[in-house]
């Protein structure tokens, strides 16, 4: 009787081992992976594009080139929201607009064009971490869509940060302080711009892993300038890491 007790008791306390392990395992499949771009010149590649701190000190907040997109959360923490001039969802400011593909320069970066985009997020000096959780593009053949969730016409996204599995890129507002500064630069290859209808639209979510602090984040399109390495800088490409100037 005590040899069968001890028999329960150790296939109760194997099975208590065996979901555990799967448990653990069924977290770490999970876990969000991070990409730092908490560096002077850092870059990550991440589903085929290319996210790069930018570093640039000319000017680029709101009403100096041409941002398509405001997202402004209340007190803080999470934030999302998409460009649209249908009824605008979630955090989105009342200047959201159209955004037509041909708006979206090029730019050649190692032989291959990708379209350009920046952002600039708005955090303060003591809270400046800050971390963009979500990051979806489509294609649509108008420009008032809305109801993100459940409209099935936004349909799949041409590109998706956590394509393959859930992944965050961690941004730092001091780099580059002020809401006239770019924070960073995100290069989406050409070639998956290809679908029905000539409006894009990008959605993003910001604070999720690393909340919010201060003002909105805001999108707007690139200069279409050709990208090149600074030539001290070219070792670093092996590393994930890159400097960048501008071929004027």
């Amino acid at each position: 009787m005590r040899e069968q007790g001890k028999k329960k008791k150790t296939n109760k306390n194997n099975k208590l081992f065996v979901i555990l392990g799967v448990a653990l395992m069924v977290a770490s499949v999970q876990a969000a992976v991070e990409y730092d771009l908490t560096s002077i010149g850092a870059i990550q590649n991440i589903n085929g594009a290319k996210f790069m701190q930018w570093s640039d000190t000319g000017p680029m907040g709101s009403g100096r080139i041409n941002a398509f997109v405001g997202i402004q959360g209340k007190g803080g923490g999470t934030q999302h929201g998409y460009n649209t001039t249908g009824v605008r969802e979630f955090d989105t400011t009342s200047d959201s607009k159209a955004l037509l593909l041909s708006e979206i320069p090029i730019a050649a970066l190692d032989g291959t064009n990708y379209r350009e985009f920046w952002l600039d997020i708005n955090q303060n000096s003591t809270h400046p971490i800050l971390s963009l959780d979500k990051l979806m593009i489509h294609m649509a053949s108008v420009s008032n869509l809305t109801g993100y969730l459940t409209n099935p016409d936004f349909g799949a996204p041409i590109y998706n940060l956590d394509a393959g599995g859930d992944n965050y890129v961690k941004l730092d507002y001091n780099l580059n302080p002020g809401s006239g500064k770019g924070d960073m630069l995100l290069l989406v290859p050409d070639s998956v711009f290809i679908g029905a209808g000539n409006y894009i639209y990008l959605y993003s979510m910001f604070g999720a892993t690393m909340n919010g602090a201060d003002g909105f984040e805001e999108w707007a399109v690139g200069i279409g300038e050709p990208i090149i390495p600074e030539p001290a800088t070219i070792a670093l490409l092996a590393l994930g890491g890159l400097l960048l100037r501008r071929k004027r």
